[in-house]
Order: structure tokens, then sequence, then C-alpha cells
């Protein structure tokens, strides 16, 4: 009896947005910022992956008292989003009450 396989299909990789976070007045970066994050990144077709302070540093220093994860499609999705107006100006009052260490990565072939 033959086996008959699926074809491979090469997938683009999923790029891995990194934001290490420095909060420094937590009442108004929860109340000003982050529920207008969430909706605008969540809109341009980012998922969270991970979000919090619970982090635990194995080795080397650690990072900052908060770190995101999100998952994008690909760059072209995080430079649309990162160059909406609306991003922008929050931006501005994101930049109030914290201050970020941000990067992506592409995450390998599954």
């Amino acid at each position: 009896m033959l086996r008959r396989f699926k074809p491979f299909t090469l997938r683009p990789n999923l790029l891995y947005y990194i934001a290490e976070i420095n909060v420094t007045n937590t009442e108004l970066y929860g109340r000003e910022y982050a529920p207008k994050a969430q909706a605008m990144i969540k809109a341009a077709g980012g998922r969270f992956l991970a979000a919090g302070q619970n982090i635990t540093s194995f080795e080397g220093e650690p990072p900052k008292q908060r770190v995101v994860i999100q998952v994008w499609d690909n760059m072209e999705k995080i430079q649309v989003w990162l160059n909406i107006r609306e991003w922008k100006e929050l931006l501005k009052v994101s930049q109030k009450y914290a201050t970020f260490r941000e990067f992506a990565a592409e995450g390998l072939p599954q």
C-alpha cells in the first residue's frame, strides 16, 4: 500500500516583537497607555504571547521590570502599525510614564 504525503509548503516565518519596559508611573501607565496600546496592536494584527512583570532571569543582566512579547505575520505589518498616526500620538503619552527597549526577531521555520 502506497502512502501519500502532503507536499511540503514553505510558509513565511513569523516575527516576534519584544519590548522591555521600565514603568515610572504604574497607575497612569495602566490607565492612560496600556489599554489603548493593546487595542491598537490587536487591531493592526499583533497578537500577545506574554506580558507582565513576573520575569525570571537565567543569565546576564536582567530585563527591565516589564516584558511584552507579541507575534506578527511579517515585518510589513509591524511597520504599518508603527507608522499609524494614532500610534505615534499614543507614544507621546507612553514616554511620560515609561521607557522602552524594543526589537523584533524572526521566528524559525516549523
